[in-house]
Order: structure tokens, then sequence, then C-alpha cells
């Protein structure tokens, strides 16, 4: 027998109606207090455990809520997970607080291959990089337009966010620290490099990170033949934009020799903005390489560093290397930044060149203007000896305020200086600058801190500080 349509939508409500039937809920409510594995999963009648939302099949819409400022224990796991622009799957928080998952050894989110998918306002937790935590706080892998929004991460041994593979990623608001490879970390394609998920090609599209901390990231002691201890590190993106981020007291346990971690940095990438952030006070080993502010790494193509804030790290504040294997480095723009007493250890300067010997690629084509540096250290710039063609410093403010050796340090080729005004205060007679004839050698008069206590505090202080600029005319 055929109905109608519309008396056949009657008659199926009517036998919803009957049989005490209901449609499926939109929202999943998780409550390790007052839950039972056995409830529908209501606000009323909640689920338990991380278990019991690993059997669930979450569609268009769902979300999954913890009640906030509990603690939930395990991983919780998606994949293939389908939402839409419209009606993301949504994983969160109810209630007062943030709920906490607690990854134990392991991750405390691991999706795969998901689609606009967001998780936010959550606490994630391991037990900690050097009591057998194996993971990283939320690990997404081939993921498409998803978000990453409020989220605290710590005590992995790897990061507080690592992601791999994928395309259109926000990861805003997130606080991460006490981990051991990095705070965040997002890669391409996942190539070894050293015994790390690295990234080969620049097949990641589309990548934002705004208004994130990365702090005490100390370095991973299963990692032996690479770096650890990073701040923020991308590689393999093509476009993206890292902004009004800090990084800091990272990278002083990497247990290993040569080269080290960055507070804030990319690789192998194109396109990318890194502007308005902070990145202070970062390390590295006792005899390690790096330790810097900021680095434009191996690879890096038509990029931009603009309006950051670099101070007082072992490292040179801005880092613009080449290592060995990397593609071709070309026409990236340095602009606008501050260094402060940065290379304590490494460069003993504002910016630091470097080319590894023997690389097959070249590292050319980089304007360097409208910086300040401001040096105790000796240099403004330095080189590692290598060919640095099309190199442009110009228009840029040095300042050395202690042990003035030279503006510009090392052996090199290639790069050129004009008309950058430069000036040591522990000197009677103005230190030459041999390689810009047309400098201004000059006391620019800027104000300059007189103890680190009065450095910003945070990245929000930055847009207040009235340090380092130079006086209108």
């Amino acid at each position: 027998m055929k109905f109608s349509k519309p008396i056949g939508q009657i008659l199926f409500w009517l036998a919803l109606l009957m049989f005490g039937c209901s449609p499926a809920p939109t929202h999943f409510y998780v409550n390790a207090q007052l839950g039972n594995d056995t409830n529908p999963g209501t606000l009323k009648k909640p689920f338990k455990t991380i278990e019991k939302v690993n059997l669930l099949h979450l569609l268009k819409g769902n979300s999954v809520l913890f009640a906030g400022s509990q603690t939930f224990a395990g991983t919780l796991r998606m994949k293939a997970l389908t939402g839409t622009k419209e009606q993301p799957v949504t994983i969160g928080s109810y209630g007062t607080g943030r709920a906490i998952l607690n990854g134990g050894t392991g991750n405390s989110i691991l999706a795969d291959s998901c689609s606009w998918l967001q998780v936010k306002n959550l606490t994630l937790t391991g037990i900690g990089r050097l009591t057998g935590n194996t993971g990283s706080g939320t690990e997404f892998r081939r993921v498409q337009n998803c978000t990453i929004d409020s989220m605290e991460a710590s005590g992995f041994l790897s990061s507080g966010v690592k992601v791999v593979g994928g395309k259109n990623l926000r990861i805003t608001n997130v606080y991460a620290h006490n981990n051991g490879f990095s705070g965040i970390n997002v890669e391409s394609d996942g190539q070894d490099a050293g015994g790390l998920e690295g990234s080969g090609g620049k097949t990641f599209r589309n990548l934002y990170i705004a208004n994130c901390v990365a702090d005490n990231n100390p370095g991973c002691p299963e990692v032996k033949n690479n770096h650890s201890g990073n701040g923020i590190l991308i590689g393999g993106v093509t476009h993206g934009t890292i902004e009004y981020c800090e990084a800091m007291n990272n990278g002083w346990d990497m247990p290993r020799e040569g080269n080290g971690p960055v507070g804030i940095w990319a690789y192998q990438s194109d396109s990318i903005t890194v502007q308005n952030c902070y990145s202070h006070d970062n390390h590295t080993s006792e005899k390690g390489k790096d330790g810097g502010g900021f680095d434009f790494d191996g690879g890096m193509t038509n990029s931009v560093m603009q309006n950051n804030l670099s101070a007082n790290n072992e490292g040179a504040g801005y880092g613009l290397f080449q290592y060995y294997g990397a593609s071709v480095w070309k026409n990236n723009i340095i602009r606008k930044n501050i260094s402060y007493n940065d290379g304590r250890k490494n460069g003993q300067a504002g910016f630091l060149m470097w080319i590894s010997e023997g690389s097959s690629e070249t590292i050319s084509n980089c304007q360097v203007y409208e910086n300040t540096v401001v040096n105790c250290y000796g240099h403004a710039v330095s080189f590692e000896p290598g060919s640095y063609p099309g190199f442009d410093f110009r228009n840029n403010v040095f300042v050395i305020t202690g042990h003035s050796v030279s503006f510009v340090n090392g052996r090199y080729s290639g790069a050129t200086f004009s008309h950058n005004q430069a000036w040591s205060t522990d000197r009677k007679v103005p230190l030459a600058f041999p390689e810009d004839t047309k400098a201004i050698l000059t006391d620019p008069k800027i104000k300059i801190p007189e103890s680190e206590v009065e450095l910003p505090k945070n990245v929000k202080e930055i847009k207040e500080m009235t340090f380092f600029k130079v006086p209108e005319k």
C-alpha cells in the first residue's frame, strides 16, 4: 500500500509518539561525577567517561561537552568525522570552568582525517615529559577546516598542539607549557627528519595561529639527533600567519649539542607572515646552537617577518638560515622588528645569517629594513661564512651598548648595507661602519630600558611600549 508524502510523514511521527521514540540528541554531555555510560548522554542523564564518547558515531552539528572543572582520564579519539561550515562537530566544556582531559601517558585528543571539527575551551594534561608521557595534548592528522581554540596543554613529551597534514586550520588562544618538543608544532607531511616528523613539501595550506603562548617547553629527552624545546614551529606550510603570540623560557633542556630550538620559527614554507609577536628569554642546551627569538629557516620563500619584539634570547633575535637539503631560500622581508640584547650565547647580535656548507640550494634576496637592534654583546649583525646575494640591510637603527666590536661581524659575500643609523654608547669616538658607506653615525637617541624589568610583561603590552622608538625630527 502506498501513501502520499504528507500522510507518510504524519504516520512516521505518530509511530514515534506511540512507541516512545525520540530523535537522537544533538548535544552529548559527559559528567564524571553524576554520569553513567548507560545513560543517553543528555544534560540530565549524561555519560560518564571518554571511553563511551569514543563509541559514538558523531554527525554534523553534534557536540560533545564535558563538565567544567572535572577530570576525565583517557584519550578522546575521533576519525573521519565530517561536519560542515554551518554545522561543525564541536568538542568542549559546559558548566563552570574548563573540563580537564588527562591523557596520562598518551595524547589527550587524537583526531584523524576529520573536517569542520572544533575543539575548544578545554585543559589537556599529561603525566609529564620526564615521567612517562609519550604523546601530545591535541594531535591532529590530515584535517581540513578545523579549529583549536581556548585551550591549555601541558605535561606532554611531544607538543601541546601537534598537527601533521591538512589545510585550513585555525589555532587560537592556546597556552602550551611544560611540554617536551614544542608548545605548538604544525607539519605538512611527517617526513622523517632525524627522528622527527618533519616537512618535505609545502603542502599544508592556509594556517592561522594567533593569541597563543608557548612557555617553558624545555626539550624532548627522546630526540637525540635534532632540535627540541621550541615555542611555536611550523613547516611545509603555504599561506600562513602567526600573530600576537608569545614564546619564552623554551629550549633549556634540549638533550644534545648541535642545531637547537627557537622561540617562533618557520621552515620549508611559502607566503608566511609572522607579525606582532614577542619572543624572549629562550634558550638552548649548554653546547647547543640557536636558542634565538625568531627564525626563517631552510626553504623559506616569499614570506614576511614584521613588527615583532625579540629580547634576551641566548641566540640571535632573528635567524635567517639555510640548512643542507632544504629547497631554495629567497624573496623574504624582515622589517620593523626590534631586537634587544639577543645573542648572549650564539651570534652576539640581533641578526644572524647562516648557510650550511655544501648546500645545493642558495639563500638569497632578503630585504631587511627599518628594524632596530640594541645589543650589549658587541654586534648588530653577524654572518656565518657564506654567500648571501641580494641581502639588503637598509634604513635600520643599530645601537651597541657594551663590548662594541663592530656593527657587522663575520665573513660573507653578497650582502649590502646602506643608510643605516649606527651608534655605540661605550665609545668616545664613533665606531666605524665600513660596510655601509652611507651610514649615519650619530646617536638616534632612542629610549632604552634601564633594566629588564621595564620590558613588556606580555605581548599585549608591546603596543603601549615607549622604548626603542626614534624621536621624530
